[in-house]
């Protein structure tokens, strides 16, 4: 069953690939939530502490759309470069980008803007 996943997932990647279009990194920001507080058991006792999720945003310019990726639970950022080069595919929500080695990640959008077209 491994496998069968691991060939779809492969073949829904080389499907956006078909789609990709150029895109520059315009900005990379963070921003820092308290997402309130978690209680665990321990050995008979209660132990809690705050809950902190950082997300990176990423926005990526294309000729005719800005999208603005949502980058979060996850423990190291994008491999992108700012002001770089890359590639994008839109598939419903979710955005697949070609990192700076050239690996397909998929984000979340987060946000969408119209570019005004230049005279």
């Amino acid at each position: 069953m491994g496998s069968q996943l691991a060939q779809r997932t492969l073949r829904e990647a080389r499907r956006h690939l078909l789609y990709l279009k150029a895109a520059t990194v315009a900005s990379i920001t963070s921003s820092t939530d308290d997402r309130g507080v978690a209680v665990v058991p321990i050995g008979g006792g209660l132990y809690g502490g705050h809950v902190y999720v950082t997300t990176v945003w990423y926005r990526i310019e294309t000729e005719d759309t800005t999208y603005v990726l949502a980058w979060s639970r996850k423990k190291h950022p994008l491999n992108l470069t700012l002001r770089g080069q890359t590639k994008i595919a839109i598939d419903g929500q979710n955005a697949h980008i070609l990192d700076d080695s050239g690996k397909d990640v998929k984000v979340p959008i987060a946000e969408k803007i119209a570019r005004e077209k230049q005279p």
